[in-house]
């Protein structure tokens, strides 16, 4: 079931504001978050595997 569009549209927006919040950013600045959103991401999959 497709989500509906008073869910969509602020999840679409957060997600804009978040592209260009953290493209606009310096190039260290950018090495950061991409490692802080990967340890997260390794983090989730770590969780989610011992969970099964």
């Amino acid at each position: 079931m497709p989500l509906p569009l008073i869910y969509l549209i602020p999840l679409a927006t957060g997600a804009l504001g978040f592209g260009g919040g953290f493209w606009a950013g310096s190039g260290v600045g950018k090495l950061v978050k991409l490692s802080a959103i990967g340890g997260g991401c390794y983090l989730a999959y770590r969780l989610v595997k011992e969970m099964k």
